[in-house]
């Protein structure tokens, strides 16, 4: 790519604490999907080639807008999904087109400064949400307004065959023709990308939203909607969370959505830090995802197995999410959905069954003690996690 110079980023190690005496199991959490950003990208990072220490400093970067990861035994929960500004800039919630989104995050991340870890976090972000994010009830039947899984579960089954087979586009094959239009752009206004009037200037009064609806909406999973069309007085939207709930975030309700947001995944990050394409294996994604679709579950802990695979280890950890009483929202949302601790426990499960259909053995499930904390509700306490050792 011309004019663009791409490397692995800088790394920062992530802090850890020191341990207390005092220990934290009765705080009600919701668990948010970490497996769809954090694990994803570090997977597919180690995956192409990069660096362990490069490959999780960027999952945390892309993890930051929903957890804060301070160390494997301490994700404490944050709450930039309840800002209006966070939930269009970072979470994609725009009420737009997948397509647009989709795209115009990309070239943003393509052409972000790697030492910007930081924003390039936020786009990779934004790019995973791009899907998530994206109506669930896109497709068939064509004339339904959605599916209240929030209040209908039942209608869960309903959902997933809609998505059935539904696989979006190669990423990489729409891009690549861009390359010398934003090349040349970028080089005559060094801030196109973020600069409106800039845009309209070179594009005939228009945005580079806006050009893109009129050009790269081509095919029906471009045109699909994404959550945050309705606002309220004060601009916040909760529009996914009023009809859906949570469950467009589950990977296994669209997998095939999923299995296409991986693979478009590891050709930025390929095309960014020059690695080869050849080593991503789509098969290891397929594998997890059919185990989460069987068992309907999340992907947490299975492909955290699949890293330490990776990393050549022979444990994973599954930490129990905390939220600080100082960021209201998250403990609103964690008190007020489910038991975290319990959801930690499920993981637990889960991954134990998925690494003893890999044939391993598992020698031991055990509860660690993390990172020392205090808050001004509940003073001191433990983060925890279980270690799972396998052979």
């Amino acid at each position: 790519m011309a004019n663009v110079t791409f490397g692995e980023p800088r790394f920062v190690k992530p802090e850890v604490k020191s341990p207390s005496e005092v220990e934290k199991t009765d705080v009600q959490m919701v668990m948010y999907e970490t497996d769809g950003h954090y694990s994803t990208v570090y997977l597919v990072c180690l995956m192409l080639g990069v660096s362990e220490e490069n490959a999780l400093e960027l999952a945390i970067a892309t993890e930051n807008p929903d957890t804060d990861v301070h160390s494997e035994t301490d994700f404490e929960l944050d709450d930039t999904w309840s800002d209006a500004e966070y939930q269009e800039s970072i979470h994609a919630l725009t009420g737009g087109f997948h397509g647009v989104e989709e795209f115009f995050t990309a070239i943003k991340i393509l052409y972000t400064p790697n030492k910007n870890i930081n924003k390039i976090g936020e786009l990779l972000h934004r790019f995973g949400d791009s899907y998530a994010h994206s109506k669930i009830d896109n497709l068939v039947p064509e004339d339904l307004d959605t599916y209240n899984l929030k209040d209908h579960p039942e209608n869960e089954q309903k959902a997933i065959k809609s998505w059935k087979g539904k696989k979006g586009e190669n990423l990489g094959k729409k891009i690549t023709p861009w390359i010398t239009f934003f090349n040349y752009y970028m080089k005559k206004y060094p801030d196109f990308l973020t600069d409106k009037g800039l845009q309209k200037k070179a594009l005939y009064g228009k945005d580079l939203n806006e050009s893109l609806r009129d050009i790269y909406l081509l095919k029906p999973t471009d045109k699909f909607i994404m959550y945050g069309g309705e606002k309220n007085m004060i601009g916040i939207t909760e529009d996914h969370n009023k009809s859906d709930k949570g469950y467009p975030d589950l990977i296994y309700m669209r997998p095939d959505w999923y299995l296409t947001y991986v693979q478009n995944l590891s050709w930025i990050l390929a095309t960014k830090y020059h690695k080869n394409l050849n080593n991503f294996d789509i098969d290891i994604f397929k594998k997890m995802v059919n185990f989460a679709s069987v068992n309907k579950c999340t992907m947490k802990g299975i492909i955290d197995y699949e890293i330490a695979k990776k990393r050549n280890k022979k444990e994973v950890v599954i930490p129990v999410f905390y939220s600080n009483p100082n960021r209201f929202f998250a403990s609103l949302d964690a008190v007020t959905n489910s038991d975290y601790y319990n959801t930690a426990t499920e993981v637990v499960t889960n991954t134990k069954k998925y690494i003893i259909n890999e044939n391993k053995k598992v020698i031991l499930v055990d509860k660690i003690k993390g990172s020392s904390k205090v808050n001004f509700s509940t003073g001191f306490f433990n983060t925890l996690a279980y270690k799972i050792k396998f052979e």
